[in-house]
């Protein structure tokens, strides 16, 4: 599991969790507002959190090699 201390860090712009097997990431991820690479590949995920959709300055969102039977909705709305 990710650490929630880990969205504590406001100026993160590049975090790379690939082959973790994670299973789920905190709803706090949503406040990684400079975040813009996230790779979750190659874990264990089956959804992504709609805190995902906060991610106004995101532009790679890397989520091959999981177990994700859905999206958020709202994420394609996102517009980096």
């Amino acid at each position: 599991e990710l650490p929630e201390a880990v969205c504590s860090l406001a100026a993160l712009e590049k975090l790379d969790v690939g082959v973790n097997e994670l299973t789920r990431l905190p709803v706090a991820v949503g406040r990684l507002l400079s975040l813009k690479v996230l790779d979750l590949s190659r874990n264990q995920l089956r959804e992504l959190p709609e805190a995902v959709c906060s991610l106004a300055a995101l532009e790679e969102l890397h989520v091959g090699e999981n177990q994700l039977t859905r999206l958020p909705v709202a994420l394609g709305r996102l517009q980096s």
